[in-house]
């Protein structure tokens, strides 16, 4: 009986763990930025930045760092950044998404095809497109 509850605990204690490390995986690296669209009061802008080579290097240590060129939000520096779910307004009754927070600047975050896009549109704010270097 003994083992069996050693067993059934074991079981419960792994089932439980998450595999954050996995979801912070898909964001670190070097991510090319691509283009911008932006100014969504004016019709939305595209700034096309395919042929400069601004890079985001986003570290294991939640440690941004920008290079390569001056762009539409962070110039060439490092930021502190957060990669996980969280509130996207204050109230903490909505639901959690998946974000990127970077100096207290929340973007939403969405990986398809290996195109990164990190937005800030639900306040009338940019949209960043980049590519895995």
């Amino acid at each position: 009986m003994k083992k069996i509850l050693i067993l059934i605990i074991t079981m419960v204690s792994f089932s439980s763990c998450s595999n954050d490390n996995s979801i912070n995986d898909q964001i670190v690296g070097d991510w090319k930025l691509t283009n911008t669209v932006c100014c969504f009061f004016e019709g939305g802008k595209t700034t096309d930045y395919s042929d400069e080579n601004i890079i985001y290097n986003f570290q294991h240590n939640n440690i941004l760092t920008v290079i390569g060129g001056q762009n539409i939000e962070y110039p060439n520096g490092e930021y502190h950044y957060f990669f996980g779910k969280d509130y996207l307004g204050g109230d903490t009754s909505d639901p959690k998404v998946l974000l990127v927070k970077i100096d207290n600047n929340k973007w939403t975050y969405n990986l398809t095809d290996g195109i990164m896009t990190l937005s800030m549109s639900y306040v009338d704010g940019p949209i960043l497109h980049f590519e895995r270097k």
